[in-house]
C-alpha cells in the first residue's frame, strides 16, 4: 500500500497506556496519520478477549489495523514501528546508512532497553519475598543501557541520525513516561545522564510525545 493511499484512510490502534503503547501513538502523531484509538484495558484482562486475540494472537498490546484496498493487521510494537516507517518515510532515516542505524537502534530498544527495564521493574514491584540480587542485577543492566544511550547522544542529537526517527520514538516512553519503571522507582538518570536528559527534554516538548504521555 503506497503511503499516499494510506494517508487518506484510517488506522485502528488497539492499545493501553504503557511505554510500548505510547510509542505507537507518538509515531502516528508525528506522521499525521488518521487513526482511531481503542483502549484495551489490560488491568481488566481485555487483552484476553477473543476479538482482540484475533488481532494480536499473543494477547499483547499494541496492535493495529491499517485500512485500504487490502487491510493489514499487525502486532508487536517494534514491527508496528517499522511498518509505520515504511508507510510514512518521515519516521525513518533518509540515507541507507541512516536507515540501517534506525534499524539497529530500534531493535536495540526492543531487545535491550525495554526487556531489561521491564525485568528491573518486575522484580522491584514484587509484593513479597523480593529478590534483592535480581533487582541489583537488572538495575546494573539498565545502567549499562543508559550508558550506551548517553554515549550515543553525546555524539548525535538523536539516536539514529540527525533527525527524529522511530528509534527515538521507541525509547522515549521507556525513559521519560510516568509508566516507565525508571520513573516509578526513581532511577536518577536525569542527574547522571545529561545528554539523555537534554534529548528527553527536547522530545517531551513535542506535541506527539505530549499527546502520548498524557493519554
Amino acid at each position: 500500500m503506497p503511503p499516499s493511499e494510506l494517508v487518506s484512510h484510517e488506522l485502528d490502534l488497539y492499545s493501553w497506556n504503557t511505554p510500548n503503547g505510547q510509542k505507537i501513538i507518538i509515531a502516528l502523531e508525528e506522521a499525521g496519520a488518521k487513526y482511531k484509538y481503542h483502549a484495551i484495558d489490560i488491568r481488566k484482562g481485555e487483552q484476553n478477549a477473543a476479538t482482540f486475540r484475533a488481532i494480536s494472537p499473543d494477547g499483547k498490546i499494541p496492535a493495529i489495523v491499517t485500512h485500504g484496498e487490502t487491510p493489514v493487521t499487525l502486532f508487536e510494537s517494534g514491527a508496528i514501528l517499522f511498518h509505520l516507517a515504511n508507510l510514512y518515510p518521515t519516521l525513518n532515516g533518509v540515507t541507507p546508512q541512516d536507515q540501517a542505524s534506525v534499524s539497529a537502534w530500534t531493535f536495540w530498544q526492543v531487545g535491550q532497553l525495554g526487556p531489561l527495564t521491564g525485568q528491573f521493574g518486575r522484580f522491584h514491584s514484587a509484593a513479597d519475598n523480593k529478590n534483592q540480587a535480581a533487582i541489583e542485577h537488572f538495575e546494573q543492566l539498565v545502567w549499562r543501557c543508559l550508558t550506551v544511550m548517553e554515549t550515543r547522544l553525546g555524539e548525535s542529537p538523536y539516536l539514529a541520525c540527525d533527525r527524529l526517527t522511530i528509534a527515538d520514538i521507541a525509547c522515549i516512553p521507556w525513559i521519560a513516561s510516568k509508566q516507565s519503571y525508571l520513573q516509578i522507582y526513581d532511577v536518577p538518570w536525569q542527574q547522571r545522564c545529561p545528554a539523555i536528559n537534554q534529548w528527553a527534554t527536547k522530545l517531551c516538548a513535542r506535541p506527539s510525545v505530549i499527546a502520548a504521555l498524557q493519554l
